[in-house]
């Protein structure tokens, strides 16, 4: 069973501190593009998040990456659908992949962890993408289309990676909370490395950020700072020591709060 977390409820020995709020009316979006190309066959995102709207009329994407080509070329992304459910996609002129989940994302108190580890150079095509919902591996997926074995994706492409938002078309927006955002350059990790069972049975986050080695294009965010400013004291501040630091668009310090896991 995968247990939702209401915020603010468990003390867990190990506290997040602040959350970002993406409010879809405002049009808000993270935004970096790599200076190169990182590993486009391995990589992990962590993220813990909440919804605020349960149900929708498209896509509420936590991460995309684009080619940089326009409308309809190739990208990925990871949203959950409009029928609350983990969605992860490539189109590559063709689609690449594409996985959805049985599992329906539907508390409006709840935060949830999602963790999507890709590796498509593994031999068995359910290895080369797994994805973990508070820290259940998602075997028994609604679609599970996985993609060919050594796929290149746009993910860490040294073209734009966009949280929040879907960079084709600029829509699909979130609207929700997130919180603890890592992305990895080159490794592909278990949820475990993130989170864990505590003594009521109920996922939790950890202090994962020493275990993890992030690789050139990877990052992490806490959300402690509130400047709109692409560097150290901005909201999209990296601190994992990569300074691989997000743009700000359509946010501001009082979107960061102090709702969390």
């Amino acid at each position: 069973m995968v247990f939702p977390i209401t915020g603010g409820t468990q003390s867990t020995g190990y506290e997040v501190s602040n959350s970002l709020r993406f409010n879809d009316d405002d049009s808000p979006k993270l935004t970096f593009t790599p200076s190169s190309a990182g590993n486009r066959r391995t990589f992990t995102l962590s993220v813990w998040f909440k919804l605020s709207v349960q149900g929708s009329t498209g896509e509420r994407v936590l991460l995309a990456a684009d080619d940089g080509t326009g409308s309809n070329n190739n990208f990925d992304y990871i949203a959950i659908n409009a029928a609350d459910k983990i969605f992860v996609y490539n189109y590559e002129g063709s689609q690449g992949y594409n996985l959805i989940s049985t599992q329906l994302l539907r508390d409006p108190s709840a935060w949830y962890h999602l963790v999507v580890a890709m590796d498509t150079s593994q031999a068995n095509s359910a290895n080369r993408m797994k994805i973990y919902v508070n820290g259940e591996q998602q075997t028994s997926l609604a679609t599970a289309n996985y993609m060919t074995q050594d796929l290149t994706t746009t993910i860490m492409s040294n073209t734009e990676i966009t949280i929040g938002r879907d960079i084709t078309d600029d829509d699909e927006p979130f609207d929700g909370y997130m919180a603890e955002i890592f992305v990895v350059d080159g490794t592909a990790y278990a949820a475990s490395d993130f989170g864990k069972t505590d003594s009521n049975g109920v996922w939790v986050p950890i202090d994962a950020k020493p275990n993890i080695t992030f690789g050139t294009h990877g990052f992490y965010m806490e959300f402690k700072q509130t400047g709109t400013g692409t560097n150290s004291s901005g909201i999209g501040a990296d601190t994992s020591g990569n300074d691989n630091h997000y743009a700000v668009t359509n946010l501001a310090a009082v979107d960061v709060t102090t709702d969390t896991p």
